[in-house]
């Protein structure tokens, strides 16, 4: 995707995000069929939660930021992700929550891009959080800098080469290292594994990019 390609579909992705989206079955192309049913209906109690999804061009392909959350013990620990967190009481709504989250984990300014709209949202059993994805974008990469104490990296991900890039491996969950299981992931050139909630989050957006190239 040329530079020209990656800004008509960001401006495509602008006016198609309000639209019906592909939701859960094109999320659930990136779970075992065993988390299906536990993650198709979201329980109305879940605690809510927001994460950025930044889409920006950079030479010559289309880019998102992704960060390596800090081997810190928790559920999600050492995990890919996108920036994001819990809703804080003084969140005034949901993109206020993924706007503080990624400026706590990542520097990231609200002046460096504009909101495009949300895709679908997500249920994560395992720590009962209902998430939504606010998807930004800009004309550029941003410049960021990684909190020291909740992300181990920042990684700059060329997300069409990434959609073409899935596997089926083995992952171990943070709360429960002696488990294993066999799941479909998303791998970067730099052999880093994306998996659960992120990676569904990915399908969907992968989804819509398949839609956008056969009109």
């Amino acid at each position: 995707m040329t530079f020209n390609d990656s800004e008509k579909f960001i401006a495509w992705l602008s006016c198609r995000l309000n639209k019906p989206l592909p939701g859960f079955e094109a999320q659930s192309k990136m779970i075992i069929k065993s988390e299906a049913s536990k993650r198709a209906n979201i329980p109305k109690e879940a605690r809510e939660s927001a994460v950025m999804l930044l889409l920006y061009p950079q030479g010559g392909e289309l880019f998102t930021t992704m960060i390596e959350r800090s081997s810190d013990g928790g559920v999600h620990s050492g995990q890919i992700a996108f920036p994001g967190g819990k809703r804080e009481e003084s969140d005034a709504d949901l993109i206020a929550t993924a706007l503080r989250e990624a400026n706590e984990e990542v520097n990231f300014k609200r002046e460096q891009a504009e909101l495009l709209g949300f895709l679908s949202p997500i249920y994560i059993p395992v720590s009962y959080f209902k998430v939504q994805t606010v998807v930004m974008a800009s004309g550029e990469a941003p410049e960021l800098r990684a909190s020291e104490w909740e992300v181990a990296s920042i990684l700059e991900v060329p997300l069409l080469r990434l959609f073409e890039h899935k596997v089926i491996t083995s992952v171990q969950p943070s709360l429960n290292p002696t488990l294993k299981w066999k799941v479909p992931a998303y791998q970067t050139e730099g052999g880093h594994i994306i998996w659960g909630a992120t990676a569904m989050i990915l399908s969907e957006l992968e989804a819509l990019w398949r839609e956008w190239l056969i009109l």
